[in-house]
């Protein structure tokens, strides 16, 4: 069911709102201990690196299911792939919620979570730039994280709230609704492809994608380019919340006080970062990879500064600090696809480059929470400073990256390079 809408810009507006909410409250709870981080290992009885093996488990089996789930993003609607995972979300979500103390349970739901999200990613961003032409592609992008992150805000403070009244278990069933009210907005207000491309509003070379147009994809430089373009901004992003950890370990303020610093630095700073990048990439540097450049950077330098603080440092300036660096690492990641324009990638297979590209940030869950979760078990706070000098170095690889990027782009605009899926 949709609720017919003939103003496009309303329309539009309301394709944004839809997604950008759901997106903030699809990974709520796969990402829940960037929030509850010491209430899920207090509440589960497992260890650092346990918490950390719910997100590799999780991972390891989203890379599993990445090349299907990729191929079905471009063979099926968007909307009802989008619409099947968001609601598949949900009703996890209250099964964990009925055994949130077992992590055996837990285990069980981190493993399905991937299954059910497994083409999601990839309609996601096919839908997104359906929205508007290549040069608003970092505009929508950045408005659809703005919302993201206004949801995400709520998503996460809420149940913050709800968890001081009714536990965590409460605060799981509080994120249980939030994603129902999701289902809700993407099943009234998001267009079928069917619909859209009866009014013209598919990008000129969408069509049912077939299985011969898969090794173009896997020659194609664009789709390494996103790779490695996804496992960089989404390292630095997903990562920024051991901020939150390293509050409580190093400078030693309370978990709960950690918490709110986390939900403003994890969503709260969003709903300037997101659009400012939009802003960016399009306004300022009218490229997305010369953006990157820039803020990859600006990230470096404030990843190191971390370094030079300890407990004796000022509480209350160590605090507001651990907030700086989103905005900027926000700002890079919200416009993370809208490269996608510098790549050159029929939007035929758009899909399929961008589910398989973003594996990356599947082997980043799988990996880096882990191994950073055993740093601090091994270390202590020690492990602090090698999670910081280790994003320092994926800094250094997005610029590398994004050089490649320009350059890739630059063959394409002369014709040296084609990605010709009617060739055959």
């Amino acid at each position: 069911m949709t609720v017919q809408i003939k103003n496009s810009k309303v329309r539009y507006g309301l394709s944004l709102l839809s997604l950008g909410f759901m997106g903030g409250s699809i990974y709520i709870l796969m990402y829940i201990r960037y929030v509850f981080y010491d209430q899920m290992i207090q509440t589960l009885g497992c260890t650092n690196a346990q918490l950390g093996m719910l997100n590799t488990v999780c991972s390891t089996i989203y890379i599993v299911t990445t090349i299907p789930g990729a191929y079905l993003a471009d063979k099926f609607d968007a909307k009802k792939i989008i619409l099947f995972s968001i609601s598949g979300i949900t009703i996890l979500t209250y099964i964990y919620a009925a055994f949130v103390t077992s992590y055996s349970m837990a285990m069980v739901v981190w493993a399905l979570q991937p299954v059910v999200l497994m083409p999601y990613w990839g309609a996601l961003i096919k839908y997104i730039n359906n929205l508007g032409d290549a040069e608003s592609a970092g505009n929508s992008y950045g408005l659809y994280y703005l919302v993201n992150g206004l949801a995400g805000a709520f998503g996460n403070a809420f149940p913050l709230w709800i968890s001081k009244y009714f536990g965590y278990r409460g605060a799981v069933i509080s994120i249980g609704t939030i994603t129902l009210a999701a289902t809700l907005m993407v099943w009234f207000f998001l267009d079928s492809e069917k619909d859209k491309l009866a009014r013209g509003d598919i990008m000129e070379g969408d069509e049912p994608i077939r299985l011969k147009y898969v090794k173009h994809v896997l020659k194609w430089p664009g789709t390494y380019i996103i790779f490695i373009a996804y496992l960089t901004t989404y390292t630095v992003y997903s990562n920024v919340s051991y901020f939150n950890p390293y509050l409580i370990d190093v400078i030693g303020i309370d978990p709960d006080v950690s918490s709110v610093y986390s939900v403003i630095r994890s969503f709260g700073v969003m709903v300037v970062a997101a659009p400012l990048g939009g802003f960016l990439a399009d306004k300022v540097f009218k490229s997305t990879s010369k953006w990157f450049i820039v803020a990859f950077a600006v990230s470096a330098v404030m990843f190191a500064v971390p370094l030079l603080f300890s407990e004796d440092s000022n509480v209350t300036m160590v605090c507001i600090y651990s907030l700086l660096p989103s905005f900027i690492v926000f700002a890079l990641y919200a416009v993370t696809y809208s490269i996608t324009r510098e790549l050159h990638i029929p939007n035929t297979v758009m899909g399929t480059a961008v589910g398989l590209g973003s594996i990356s940030g599947d082997i980043s869950d799988a990996v880096f929470p882990t191994m950073f979760g055993t740093w601090l078990d091994k270390f202590g706070n020690t492990g602090y400073t090698y999670i910081f000098l280790f994003l320092i170095g994926i800094c250094v690889l997005g610029v590398l990256n994004s050089l490649w990027a320009m350059d890739h782009n630059k063959k394409c605009l002369a014709g040296k390079r084609v990605m010709n899926i009617k060739e055959d």
